[in-house]
């Protein structure tokens, strides 16, 4: 279930359902497709999803929207989803918004790191809507808001 203290949820059934209040969600991809699929799960749902592809346009929406989850992807082109979690843990407006961080990376290291930055969950990369969906659900169930 943990890598270095970050959560990992998988789910194994095409078979659920799932039933969540509408938040706003953010998500930080440089991918325009990924976020695109990731943005179209997450409104299928009924989450109002706003995008960004840079550290700076996701902390300007962070601050804006006060999301109820942020899924960051953590190797941004030039930047690092690292740096904008570390953005977020030391503003006061948006030290309590959830990360999940979206990688490929899987060395331990790699685990310590995102620990260190305060990503709450991991989302392994390659994932599937069912992952998307009970991350989600994970991080938004356990008190965001």
């Amino acid at each position: 279930m943990s890598r270095s203290g970050i959560g990992r949820y998988r789910v194994h059934s095409d078979n659920y359902t799932l039933s969540v209040a509408k938040k706003t969600i953010i998500v930080v991809e440089d991918d325009p497709l990924t976020a695109r699929l990731v943005a179209d799960v997450l409104e299928t749902l009924g989450h109002v999803v706003e995008c960004a592809a840079t550290v700076d346009h996701a902390f300007r929406l962070a601050k804006t929207y006060q999301p109820a989850a942020m899924l960051v992807d953590v190797q941004l082109g030039t930047e690092s989803g690292l740096d904008l979690m570390s953005r977020l843990a030391g503003d006061p407006k948006t030290t309590a918004i959830p990360v999940v961080a979206m990688t490929a990376l899987d060395g331990p290291q790699d685990g310590a790191a995102l620990d260190e930055a305060g990503a709450v969950a991991l989302l392994e990369k390659p994932f599937s809507a069912a992952d998307v969906v009970a991350i989600v659900a994970a991080v938004i169930g356990a008190g965001a808001k």
